[in-house]
């Protein structure tokens, strides 16, 4: 039981520094949502990066953000979650509950879009797939492959959190504090 915790560290620590180098990618969405907007506004617009090539990678870069983000997300309990089924609940009801949706409902969510997204992905590299616009961007398969592996991440989040839950139900209760998944260490700190 150890070395799952110790494995579902590892996978934590590996999601949330990919995370948190992946943000700096949110500086530079900024920049080209001001510069894109400023040129606009202006009238002026640069030879060759017409607004319609900003307003893509403007996009470009809000998948990247987006899917590399899932994964941390998901082991911080900064998902969208509806809880009202067990608000009252002692923690190992809603940690079992978890243990239940991982694996009945994300896992097999995950692999089923996983199929579907890496399919998606090697279609558009396969056809050298570009935007519609004749003024876009080229390489579709860059924000596809983004979203591919972004739902990588979730899973690699999703067996993490599961694997925190089969320690903290069924471990050592002395690792059960370490092995606590978010959703109830949030749930504990809400408290007090």
């Amino acid at each position: 039981m150890k070395l799952m915790l110790d494995v579902s560290d590892l996978i934590d620590r590996v999601l949330d520094r990919l995370a948190d180098t992946v943000g700096w990618l949110f500086i530079l969405t900024t920049i080209v949502i001001a510069f894109d907007v400023i040129t606009r506004k202006v009238g002026y617009q640069m030879p060759g990066m017409g607004s319609t090539k900003l307003q893509e990678l403007e996009w470009h870069l809000h998948t990247a953000l987006f899917s590399f983000w899932l994964g941390a997300a998901y082991i911080h309990n900064s998902h969208v979650r509806i809880d009202i089924a067990y608000i009252n609940s002692k923690p190992r009801t809603i940690v079992f509950a978890e243990f239940l949706g991982c694996l009945f409902f994300a896992i097999p969510y995950c692999l089923l879009a996983l199929y579907f997204s890496a399919d998606f992905t090697w279609e558009a590299w396969v056809d050298n797939e570009a935007s519609p616009s004749s003024n876009g961007l080229p390489f579709r398969w860059i924000p596809k492959g983004c979203l591919t592996a972004g739902l990588l991440l979730l899973f690699a989040g999703v067996i993490s959190v599961l694997m925190r839950s089969i320690v903290y139900l069924f471990g050592d209760p002395g690792l059960r504090e370490r092995a606590t998944p978010a959703v109830v260490a949030d749930k504990v700190e809400a408290s007090s």
